[in-house]
């Protein structure tokens, strides 16, 4: 088995931009495989595969492979003559290794040249008799025990057993670059998760108040971008003081209002830093009334300073499927590790439901809004992981931007 064959199907939809999207995939391929020596990726015509040599563990590249979105399915597979007595003796042998019990199977053969003498249908009926001679089992072609791949090329043909499930999607890379609000939550590491499914690629933005607090969101907001760049392979994450925002909001906002007011500041920040990373809109975490501050009223009041699209994946998706999501992709054990965020610092007891944009200007107005958005963004510190993908950053004279000692999780 020193061959992977590697399916896509959103991406064969694409069209005349389908070269984009599959060199995107090979590229991505390449990336999450370069620590693995003598493996190769090539195109050929509707699939991709990976050479994988003979002293290689087949686990590690399947488990590396399994992160790379745009993928639908992949397996590992064994190259053949497509002659017929040799497909015939390449099952016999792939059969032999792999010393499966079945009592029943079926064949599932496919042809990329048509030229080839037998039909998908003869192939199949061809095959399935020599299984059933070979080793006496039944065929059944709804629930067998065994399906036995066979992929005709122009060339070559491919032998295979289990076909495993890609993550699916679209390449990251393929679909503009995007700016994630990280809390230390469950949430916002899944909405960062749904978007490089889509095929952006992610920067991430915490905001903290340390040292009012201790630093134990900003160790947990390091932790959930080094999990999430397993699948983006180079992301940037900005680490954004908020406490002195946070005091003055304190001294001119009701308290009914604080929240709102602390989300639009945060909306305001954010957007600041994500034009200078090059980010076409931002993402947050947010679902419909899951918490006070998410009701449509508070979104739409959040929303309403902001100039590029706030994006949120979760709109509608409850807590059990989001928690559900972030186990699946390893960021749940990390995120209801304990901390000390920002949100739950100077919180008042009964927050507004239905704020509106202009009930928020007029308690904002004591404020100096330009002054308070440029103390986050100079006061930003910035962690590079890898080479970070997607990002540009723009001339700056603060502290943003410039590369920092990551921070040892706790």
């Amino acid at each position: 088995m020193n061959h992977i064959l590697v399916r896509y199907h959103e991406i064969g939809l694409k069209g005349k931009n389908r070269p984009f999207f599959i060199n995107q995939l090979i590229s991505n391929l390449r990336a999450v495989l370069a620590h693995i020596p003598g493996t190769a990726v090539r195109r050929d015509h509707s699939q991709v595969i990976v050479d994988v040599p003979e002293d290689v563990n087949r686990g590690e590249v399947t488990s590396a492979i399994s992160r790379v979105f745009g993928i639908a399915k992949f397996t590992l597979a064994q190259k053949i003559s497509r002659d017929l007595p040799e497909v015939k003796e390449g099952i016999r042998s792939l059969l032999d290794v792999e010393q499966r019990v079945f009592d029943s199977f079926r064949v599932t053969a496919s042809r990329a040249d048509k030229r080839y003498p037998l039909t998908s249908m003869d192939l199949n009926r061809e095959l399935g008799s020599f299984i059933h001679d070979l080793t006496g089992a039944r065929v059944d072609l709804h629930k067998p025990d065994l399906t036995v791949y066979v992929d005709i090329q122009n060339k070559e043909a491919y032998l295979y057993l289990d076909p495993i499930a890609g993550p699916g999607g679209l390449p990251v890379g393929s679909s503009g670059h995007v700016a994630v609000l990280l809390s230390g939550g469950i949430d916002s590491p899944v909405a960062a998760h749904r978007m490089l499914q889509r095929g952006s690629t992610v920067s991430f933005i915490h905001f903290h108040s340390f040292p009012l607090v201790d630093g134990s969101s900003r160790d947990k907001a390091h932790e959930l971008v080094q999990a999430l760049d397993r699948y983006q392979l180079g992301s940037r994450l900005h680490l954004v003081p908020f406490a002195d925002i946070q005091k003055q909001i304190i001294a001119t906002v009701p308290p009914p209002y604080r929240v709102v007011a602390y989300r639009r500041f945060m909306i305001r920040v954010a957007e600041a830093i994500a034009q200078r990373d090059g980010a076409l809109a931002l993402v947050t975490g947010e679902s419909v009334g899951q918490v006070a501050s998410q009701t449509l009223e508070n979104i739409a009041t959040v929303d309403a300073v902001a100039r590029m699209p706030v994006l949120r994946p979760l709109i509608g998706m409850d807590k059990v499927e989001i928690i559900d999501h972030a186990r699946r992709i390893d960021t749940y054990s990390i995120s209801i590790k304990p901390d000390e965020d920002c949100c739950s610092l100077f919180v008042p007891r009964h927050p507004i439901l239905r704020a509106t944009p202009w009930e928020a200007e007029r308690v904002e107005e004591g404020l100096d809004i330009d002054a308070l958005v440029r103390l986050g963004t100079d006061q930003s510190e910035t962690i590079d992981f890898g080479e970070p993908r997607g990002v540009h950053v723009a001339p700056h004279h603060g502290r943003m931007g410039t590369d920092r000692p990551a921070l040892a999780p706790r």
